[in-house]
């Protein structure tokens, strides 16, 4: 059963018939994403991959926003992950190839697609080609966006009290 992109790690993992308390398969789980950082990586270094408008921007800096990233190269990353996949991973990866058709069954439109829609493009959708190799891209591109990172949010608030606690408190003993 595929996920969508925005799923938790939990349901990705159930997805996938694996469990987030067993030791084995949290393994399993980093060296996916050990796999899919790679491909991150190579994302962020080329601005060619970036969509017209945001590349033109001098200001944008990496690490790059997925939504920042052109379609074709969000794809083209889903596969790379997917075919560059080591042999502990790759099963779990192959789980994940969405299977789409030409073959128009309404008449109209689209053609008929696996998980994810995709139309004519073949593409599997927002999730596709392969649904667990864009669950972990994303992912990992959602893990550094400083706008969703509960992780560094709660840890900058953190550092700003620490920051107001190590200079307030002992000019209030000074003064006092």
């Amino acid at each position: 059963m595929a996920v969508g992109p925005r799923a938790s790690k939990e349901e990705f993992m159930q997805a996938l018939g694996l469990n987030s308390h067993d030791p084995q398969h949290e393994q399993y789980y980093r060296a996916m994403r050990d796999e899919a950082i790679l491909t991150y990586n190579h994302l962020n270094e080329d601005r060619s991959n970036l969509l017209d408008s945001i590349a033109a921007d001098p200001a944008t800096k990496p690490p790059y926003f997925w939504h920042h990233i052109r379609p074709e190269r969000q794809r083209w990353g889903i596969l790379e992950i997917a075919r560059n996949a080591g042999p502990l991973t790759r099963p779990l990866f192959a789980r994940g190839a969405v299977v789409t058709s030409t073959i128009n069954t309404t008449g109209v439109g689209a053609a008929a697609t696996g998980p994810g829609g995709g139309g004519t493009t073949g593409g599997g959708g927002e999730y596709g080609p392969n649904w667990v190799a864009g669950w972990l891209l994303y992912s990992v591109f959602r893990s550094r966006d400083v706008r969703n990172n509960r992780n560094r949010r709660r840890g900058e608030e953190r550092g700003k009290f620490a920051f107001w606690v190590s200079f307030s408190f002992p000019l209030l003993f000074y003064i006092l």
